[in-house]
């Protein structure tokens, strides 16, 4: 394993076990992957820090805010990264009145929505991006009425992010659905999340559709499956990954080094979440490698939009883990 991928795995670990400590009410899954953020930034988590921006958000919001539960403390994690977390977070707000004003509904996936353009649009295009957004959420409902609903907010904001245009991206979705359906995915919302990951690469839609599936078969093969929840993470590995079998193999070991890991065995984690976090991990090592300029990728016109989406491919996971582990927590009891 590169040493600093390794550095970062044991990181992960390291502040996952401080988090556990410090914050027994909130969800293991939601501490694995707040974790793996910091260590994603090379960060040791600051409890302290944390708990300031938790109370600072409280003090923001209402009760039935959509950045309270379990966006609290992905928000603060977020937050931590920023140097003056005030501002940032008064500007998210801002967005948010905005995004509302523009007929986006209260959901958990708003927040991260608000997220993107508060970190990666500035003042004067906030307007003509949420405009974007409308539009590209508009053709997701005018393609699948059915599938798409306020999870689709976050990937609709990152595709606005981008200078992509409207309709043709969304044709290259469109055929994306369909070409990954013939190659075996089963229909759904979690395809067309992945359809709107793959919309940003550059090579044919044939070529990344079969690449997505051989990556899905190849994982499944090392016993580090991924499921339908995952396949955010599918499609930035496809588009990011040169050498399949390297970057398979590189997972493995990760998945494999904090198995052994308290916190991380079989009782604690189940083993799709493991292989979305050691994906994860490597997801970044490898955007890392493209921004430093050591890994090379014909992505040159789409590498923003990347790095934004590998970012909230992993925040989005968590979200969607997090609820789903409290509707089950919800329908046991």
């Amino acid at each position: 394993m590169d040493i600093r991928l390794k550095e970062k795995v044991e990181l992960m670990v390291e502040n996952y076990s401080e988090l556990k400590s410090n914050f027994k009410w909130d969800t293991s899954l939601l501490k694995h992957f707040c974790a793996m953020m910091h260590a994603t930034r090379g960060e040791k988590v600051n409890i302290d820090k944390i708990e300031e921006i938790k109370k600072y958000i409280k003090q923001e919001t209402g009760w039935t805010s959509d950045y309270r539960g379990n966006n609290e403390l992905i928000m603060a994690t977020l937050l931590c990264f920023e140097e003056d977390y005030k501002g940032f977070f008064q500007k998210m707000l801002e967005i948010h009145e905005k995004m509302k004003g523009e007929g986006f509904k209260k959901s958990a996936y708003l927040p991260l929505a608000t997220y993107t353009f508060a970190k990666d649009v500035t003042r004067e295009y906030w307007n003509s991006k949420i405009e974007r957004m409308k539009e590209f959420y508009k053709n997701m409902k005018e393609n699948h009425f059915w599938l798409t609903s306020t999870d689709d907010y976050v990937f609709a904001a990152v595709l606005a992010a981008s200078d992509l245009d409207v309709r043709q991206t969304m044709g290259k979705v469109e055929e994306c659905y369909k070409e990954l359906n013939k190659e075996g995915f089963w229909k759904g919302n979690d395809l067309q999340i992945l359809s709107h990951i793959l919309s940003l690469g550059e090579e044919s839609v044939y070529e990344k559709c079969k690449k997505a599936n051989r990556l899905y078969n190849k994982l499944k093969s090392e016993k580090c499956s991924l499921r339908y929840n995952g396949l955010a993470t599918l499609g930035v590995l496809t588009l990011i990954a040169d050498d399949e079998d390297q970057i398979v193999r590189e997972i493995k070991e990760v998945n494999d080094f904090i198995h052994k890991k308290p916190g991380y065995g079989m009782w604690s984690l189940d083993k799709y979440t493991k292989t979305i976090l050691s994906a994860n991990l490597v997801c970044d090592f490898y955007v890392d490698g493209m921004k430093r300029g050591v890994i090379k990728v014909a992505l040159a016109n789409s590498i923003n939009a990347i790095i934004i989406a590998q970012e909230q491919a992993a925040i989005a996971g968590c979200v969607a883990a997090a609820a789903a582990a409290s509707a089950s927590s919800s329908s046991s009891s």
